[in-house]
């Protein structure tokens, strides 16, 4: 998904752009559009400073204000809402962790199960009836690896949402 040049937020279908004889790169939000255009349109370039974000340290050139411990915070709209109590530590960046494992994790989860089970059957009962039994099993054994490989990755992402393995890096998750 994309984000906001001018100030970090997530756009969905709409996303504007200057036009190219500007020179003005990247995709913006309705907001940042319109201010950008009439700093543009008032100095005939753009005159407003891009800042880095507390957070992040990315560069934007809008930013929200947050104070916490009577200290001002200038961050991006991603960061808006993250705790500044110990910014040095990755544990401040990261959500908190869910106490459940998501629905839809569950129901693929599932069907990687009743997958495996459904090739198995169908190896052991459909393929020794037909005459050109070699490819009812192949079919099968497909059936039952897909069934298998999806329900072990299941398994695996919900362990890192719930925190129970060491840090996986998605080349171990593949």
């Amino acid at each position: 998904m994309t984000s906001c040049t001018g100030c970090n937020a997530t756009l969905g279908w709409k996303k504007y752009n200057f036009q190219k004889q500007w020179r003005i790169h990247g995709y913006f939000c309705k907001d940042c559009m319109e201010k950008i255009g009439q700093d543009f349109d008032d100095h005939g370039k753009i005159t407003l400073p891009k800042r880095k974000c507390d957070s992040c340290h990315q560069e934007f050139f809008f930013f929200t204000t947050t104070w916490h411990n009577k200290q001002r915070h200038r961050c991006c709209h991603v960061c808006k809402d993250l705790d500044f109590t110990d910014s040095t530590s990755e544990a401040a960046l990261l959500p908190p962790v869910p106490s459940r494992v998501p629905v839809m994790m569950a129901v693929f989860a599932s069907f990687g199960i009743m997958l495996m089970i459904g090739g198995f059957a169908y190896v052991m009962l459909v393929a020794p009836q037909q005459d050109s039994s070699i490819l009812h099993v192949i079919i099968g054994s497909s059936m039952s690896g897909a069934g298998f490989m999806l329900a072990r990755k299941m398994v695996k992402v919900r362990n890192m949402i719930l925190g129970k393995t060491p840090q996986l890096t998605t080349e171990e998750l593949r």
